[in-house]
């Protein structure tokens, strides 16, 4: 496959090209990291991507190799939990994580993206038996949640990694509520794994050196962690992680500066926890910064 396939992305699927830049360099970059992506580097040569586009612009590249750690982590820990439970990767784009955190065949996993992305990953990545794919409507965007095939008591891991700053606020506020509503209809514990932009990030979003080489621009902001909890009644925060404070002298500096100012995190990764009535949350909140 050619650059073809690269040009067929729209405005936001096109952004997947960033974090996939980001895994393929990782090794040689940023090596204190220990982070290693044989798949990203296969699919990056199949689609006749060069990561050079991105990699100068060092913040973003150290910053989405530490996100998609957080993120194996999270699903790690809850598949070893619930080890025959449902995870859903919202905005997968080319990440194929089943692969690199070896998702056991007892575990279904369902990856939901744009029709242009979907197309990319049957053409990139292998199928596997446990693993499927919905496609999400740009003109009703929230409506693959009816598709995910919720089954009473089953715990559930939805995985938001690069999607809600993307979303128009009220399509953010929505998907947040209507996850919490169907795990409550059928009576499953629900956990949320995603991260935010501070306000200041969203209006600095065409600054970003990888951001501006795309045509995207960040549109929805969460001010505090907490704030999720106030949107959507049920979620609880259990942690959040400053990812811009790893990043790099100036990314960190820049952080301090704006948590000094605001007492918030500029850009975080969090996990919430819905549990239903009579089922007990465990361990209070913690900021893993």
């Amino acid at each position: 496959m050619n650059n073809f396939g690269i040009a067929s992305l729209g405005t936001v699927p096109e952004t997947l090209l960033i974090p996939l830049a980001a895994r393929m360099i990782a090794p040689d970059r940023h090596p204190d990291l220990q982070f290693r992506d044989g798949e990203a580097a296969r699919i990056g040569t199949a689609l006749g991507f060069d990561p050079a586009r991105f990699a100068d612009d060092t913040g973003s590249m150290r910053g989405s190799v530490i996100r998609a750690q957080w993120f194996d982590r999270i699903a790690g820990a809850f598949i070893a939990a619930h080890p025959t439970g449902l995870c859903v990767s919202i905005g997968s784009g080319l990440d194929d994580r089943p692969a690199r955190i070896r998702l056991p065949a007892t575990v279904d996993w369902i990856d939901a993206d744009f029709a242009e992305v979907v197309r990319l990953r049957e053409a990139l990545i292998s199928r596997r038996d446990n693993v499927r794919i919905i496609t999400v409507s740009k003109t009703e965007p929230l409506a693959w949640i009816d598709g995910i095939g919720w089954q009473p008591g089953r715990p559930a891991l939805v995985l938001a990694e690069g999607v809600f700053m993307y979303l128009a606020p009220a399509t953010g506020e929505d998907l947040l509520r209507r996850l919490v509503d169907r795990a409550a209809e059928s009576g499953a514990p629900l956990e949320l794994a995603a991260d935010f932009a501070s306000p200041v990030m969203v209006r600095q979003s065409r600054r970003n050196p990888s951001l501006a080489k795309t045509r995207a621009s960040f549109h929805w902001a969460m001010a505090r962690p907490e704030a999720v909890e106030a949107i959507a009644p049920g979620l609880t925060l259990v942690e959040h992680v400053d990812i811009a404070k790893r990043c790099g002298t100036l990314a960190w500096t820049m952080a301090r500066l704006h948590q000094l100012v605001t007492g918030r995190p500029v850009y975080f990764c969090g996990h919430y926890r819905y549990r239903p009535c009579g089922t007990p949350m465990t361990g209070p909140p913690t900021d893993s910064a």
